[in-house]
């Protein structure tokens, strides 16, 4: 039991910051990548196309063509969606355009994104051959799948919640999603990821730690939280709860 244990605990820290770490980096550098950085990474998309459409898909997309008039609709006017799709038509070849309409332009993933969002899951297993114990492996493979997959998780199936209001999201939302989103976590991913779309520069985590360590960090402002709780995306008890105060090492 004792290296299970000692295996379990070491590896959950370790996972936890690995999946965070890349969260952030890929983040920064890939979804958001700067417009500086962005030609270099149109100039490789022939080698890595799915490099290229995941950034597509989730900066240009889902920051900018979706979500325009309000944070909490996709699409706020008659025929907003049909001329997005008459414009992919005519930049993106008919399968990327399948990829962007499966992924609801970036506020979920196909199969595209699984590789590269995955990388920590897979990181997770390289371990197993130079563990001594079937106690050890148990151990990490249990860390791996608990701690390396909620920025996974939270990335395909609780993400497009959190651009709903706060009570459509809770009603709407499988029980095991409810319970996250109307947890004191779950409030907080909200919050942040709001600040995220109004500063696309920092804020990147959905599995908190890295942002707050590589000062990617930023609290919302005193008209971010008006906002939020005029459109519904948080009741005025959360803002009560949370403003001025830390939650897990980030201050609110």
């Amino acid at each position: 039991m004792l290296p299970f244990l000692i295996a379990f605990t070491g590896f959950a820290v370790l996972f936890h910051f690995q999946a965070s770490l890349w969260e952030s980096l890929f983040h920064e550098f890939v979804l958001d990548i700067s417009p500086s950085r962005r030609a270099w990474m149109h100039s490789i998309r022939r080698w890595w196309p799915s490099l290229w459409t995941v950034h597509v898909d989730h900066n240009v997309l889902h920051h900018y063509r979706t979500y325009r008039a309000s944070y909490v609709e996709m699409f706020s006017r008659a025929g907003e969606e049909a001329r997005l799709q008459d414009a992919l038509r005519r930049q993106f070849t008919p399968g990327a355009v399948r990829t962007f309409t499966k992924s609801r332009y970036g506020s979920t993933f196909t199969w595209y994104g699984v590789v590269p969002f995955a990388v920590p899951v897979w990181l997770g297993f390289v371990w197993l051959p130079v563990l001594n114990s079937w106690p050890e492996a148990l151990g990490c493979v249990l860390a791996n799948l608990l701690f390396s997959t909620p920025y996974f998780a939270f990335s395909m199936w609780l993400h497009p919640y959190l651009h709903m209001r706060f009570d459509r999201a809770t009603r709407e939302s499988p029980l095991w999603l409810r319970l996250i989103l109307a947890s004191p976590y779950g409030v907080a991913v909200r919050i942040s990821h709001y600040v995220h779309h109004q500063d696309p520069r920092v804020n990147y985590n959905l599995q908190y730690g890295a942002d707050r360590l590589r000062g990617r960090w930023r609290a919302p402002t005193a008209a971010e939280w008006d906002s939020m709780i005029a459109m519904g995306l948080i009741e005025a008890r959360h803002r009560l709860r949370l403003e001025g105060r830390g939650f897990i090492g980030h201050r609110f």
